[in-house]
């Protein structure tokens, strides 16, 4: 059994099991569609057309995903007058995989929609900071250095000491001059 379609402007033949690529449906992935306005429904010989639609048929369809088309690149150019434009263009679309084809009983057809994807938030679990047990090592080893170096820490403070000397005398004999 085999249905046309028409869904977007565009007239689709399937059949059963079909994968179809059509304009941008508002569905979600995994959602169930009834495509209602189904135009020409044929089984071997025996063809029932509408005028323009069959009543009661419609073909049941189910959402795979939401994509887009290939880009388009769009010229424009205007001879002798140094004009050129190039734009681009992805088309929005939707494939479908086709479930079920009804030739009467459309309207009792009921989609199902997919269950809603979870998203899960991460949260911060707070633990004991490792930083305090890091902190007390680097203290124990510094108390160590200064017992065994106190030469060294000696050194250090005083050369600590002659560094901000050394600033604030560059920072007095600077003269600020403005101009009036």
């Amino acid at each position: 059994m085999y249905a046309v379609f028409k869904t977007g402007g565009k007239q689709y033949r399937v059949q059963k099991e079909d994968i179809v690529l059509v304009e941008k449906l508002n569905a979600n992935d995994g959602d169930q569609l009834v495509l209602s306005d189904v135009l020409m429904v044929g089984d071997g010989k025996k063809v029932t057309l509408g005028t323009p639609l069959v009543n009661d048929a419609a073909v049941m369809a189910q959402v795979i995903r939401q994509t887009r088309g290939p880009k388009i690149t769009i010229i424009y150019k205007r001879r002798r007058k140094n004009s050129r434009r190039k734009q681009g263009h992805k088309q929005d679309l939707t494939l479908l995989k086709i479930i079920d084809i009804a030739e009467t009983g459309g309207s009792k057809l009921s989609p199902k929609k997919a269950a809603a994807k979870t998203t899960e938030k991460k949260t911060k679990v707070e633990s004991k900071p490792k930083t305090e047990s890091k902190s007390k090592a680097v203290e124990e080893k510094v108390k160590k250095d200064v017992k065994t170096k106190p030469t060294a820490s000696k050194n250090a403070e005083t050369n600590t000491k002659l560094a901000s000397k050394k600033t604030e005398t560059k920072a007095k004999t600077k003269k600020t001059t403005t101009k009036k």
